[in-house]
């Protein structure tokens, strides 16, 4: 009777842990905004013909208070921008240019045109057609964050590549 008991308990305790372990599966998707261009491949079939060898991805240049000079960071971006569109040349895009909440709105709006135009020039002096390109000037209305310290007006002095 002990051992059939002692085997009651173990079939028990068994039955308990079992019950009580679970196993959870996620799936995880992590943004980069530092990805400028994607590369597909097929192996399972040869005959797909890619017309795209890459996809353009957004990107922001950032520039320095009341500036619209192109920073050295800003210019390694742009260069894999201009890699991008010159093996793509069906993709058009547009400029948008930021500023932050400091200064008149009509002046703000003048400073993102010029950060904006900066840009343009930038890949029509690396080879991208002119007729590619849109460039509009947002100001201080679209801020892409809020707040009123330098780290905020920071990530707001701004071109966005679309």
């Amino acid at each position: 009777m002990f051992i059939l008991k002692n085997k009651f308990n173990l079939l028990i305790a068994i039955l308990f842990l079992s019950s009580c372990s679970s196993m959870n599966v996620t799936e995880e998707r992590v943004y980069s905004g530092d990805v400028k261009t994607v590369q597909a491949s097929s192996s399972a079939d040869d005959n797909i013909r890619f017309d795209s060898k890459a996809v353009f991805a957004s990107a922001t240049i950032y520039f320095e208070f009341d500036k619209s000079n192109l920073t050295s960071k800003s210019i390694q971006t742009l260069k894999s921008a201009v890699n991008a569109l010159n093996e793509n040349t069906s993709i058009q895009i547009t400029l948008s240019g930021h500023a932050d909440e400091r200064g008149t709105r009509e002046y703000n709006l003048a400073l993102g045109q010029r950060r904006a135009e900066t840009v343009s020039d930038y890949f029509v002096l690396n080879g991208i057609n002119k007729n590619r390109i849109t460039v509009k000037s947002f100001g201080e209305e679209r801020p892409a964050v809020i707040g009123q310290d330098e780290m905020s007006y920071a990530k707001n002095r701004r071109v966005e590549i679309n």
